[in-house]
């Protein structure tokens, strides 16, 4: 005796369709990291550094810039209490940076400070700007490019023309052109180097690891409508009709 009847073997197929279509939804709905393919611990650590680099770069540019003015500001003072083994060795490297005319210098406890007035201005609005565009969460929209050009015009002008011998500089302008100076770099190339970043790992970051871009290439699977079971009694009168329109 046959026990597969045509009733039978539709409600297997039905429910078998009802198994895989579930276990597709399953999958498509998961979350997107548990897509992704697990990685070694290199790249794992490599992964991390990049992040640590890509959240915390301009942390270092700040801390740089504020080491090198807590330097200049430090060796007049250390003079002052008589450490020259530690102002020296700081001035001396600091000449790499400086010039360190002294007459274009600024004096403090009559001891010449570790860098000239342009280049402290210079190096003290690049720390006090790269501080603001951290604490802003790096958000600062960076200036244009013309903008940055008028703001190193200054500095150009009365280098070039103190240089040639044409005119004579002051501390004053020293200071303003300095200060145009430092301000226009980081606000012009901070942002840039920001945006450049994130363009850059939206580029590399593979697709699972992007919510947003998963939906946009996932198709769904067409839904999958059950089959009515057909019983033996309407397969026979079906058959019987067919005949009888014969």
């Amino acid at each position: 005796m046959n026990w597969l009847t045509p009733f039978s073997l539709l409600e297997a197929e039905n429910k078998l369709l009802e198994i895989l279509l579930e276990k597709e939804l399953t999958m498509a709905t998961q979350p997107y990291h548990s897509q992704a393919p697990r990685q070694g611990g290199f790249h794992r650590i490599a992964d991390q550094m990049g992040d640590a680099m890509l959240t915390y770069w301009a942390h270092g540019v700040t801390v740089i810039l504020g080491l090198l003015v807590f330097a200049a500001i430090s060796v007049p003072f250390l003079s002052y209490f008589g450490l020259d083994a530690l102002s020296k060795p700081i001035f001396f490297t600091l000449h790499y940076v400086c010039a360190q005319i002294p007459s274009h210098s600024f004096y403090i406890f009559g001891h010449q400070l570790g860098m000239c007035a342009r280049n402290f201005s210079i190096y003290a609005s690049m720390f006090v700007g790269s501080l603001i565009f951290v604490l802003s969460k790096k958000r600062i929209p960076g200036i244009p490019w013309w903008l940055w050009g008028l703001m190193i015009l200054p500095i150009a002008f009365d280098g070039i023309t103190q240089m040639f011998g044409l005119r004579e500089s002051d501390w004053v302008l020293r200071l303003l052109t300095g200060t145009l100076f430092g301000l226009g770099n980081v606000w012009f190339a901070l942002p840039l180097m920001q945006k450049s970043l994130l363009e850059s790992a939206q580029q590399t970051i593979p697709h699972y690891y992007r919510p947003q871009s998963y939906p946009a290439t996932y198709t769904p699977a067409p839904v999958y409508q059950p089959v009515p079971a057909i019983s033996p009694i309407q397969t026979e009168q079906t058959a019987a009709k067919t005949d009888h329109a014969e």
